[in-house]
């Protein structure tokens, strides 16, 4: 059977329909049950489960019969419900990201009190960074001395350095 395509393609070559190409035609009792289940709340990968079919076929169903899809709802996807949380398996910026994002940026420093504008870090006290009380708010000056970089500095100017140690 060959179908012609008036004005849109005038000029051109007979098109033929290759079998298959018509829209799938579901059975009306099928349609009223998607569209029930879909209103009473399942999720189209819920009637698909229900009626042994796929997500797709569902979704394709509720296309060509006008069944409107609900906005997707917002789901938690924090910590342990993330399908890529790897626990205490995670990287070092991981583990400061998960910090930043519990506490905030700090604004102060836990040990030399310090409150005034300036660049405050979450620094790791032992070394155990999956531990969140594990951390200190400091000074960017505080921080370098807890990790031992202002004494690296010295050393390498061969001691002569502006850095002020406590």
């Amino acid at each position: 059977m060959s179908l012609t395509f008036g004005s849109l393609f005038a000029g051109k070559k007979e098109l033929i329909m290759p079998s298959g190409g018509r829209p799938k035609q579901y059975p009306p009792d099928q349609v009223s049950r998607v569209r029930e289940m879909y209103e009473f709340g399942m999720t189209q990968e819920e009637i698909a489960a229900a009626t042994g079919t796929t997500q797709k076929v569902i979704w394709n169903l509720m296309r060509r019969h006008s069944i409107k899809a609900r906005v997707a709802a917002k789901r938690n996807q924090w910590g342990e419900r993330n399908h890529s949380w790897r626990g205490d398996r995670a990287s070092y910026k991981a583990f400061h990201q998960r910090l930043y994002k519990k506490y905030g940026n700090p604004q102060r420093c836990d040990e030399c009190g310090k409150t005034s504008p300036g660049h405050y870090d979450w620094a790791n006290i032992s070394g155990r960074f999956e531990d969140m009380a594990d951390y200190k708010r400091l000074c960017r000056s505080c921080h370098w001395r807890l990790d031992g970089k202002i004494n690296n500095i010295r050393h390498m100017n061969g001691g002569d350095s502006k850095c002020q140690g406590k």
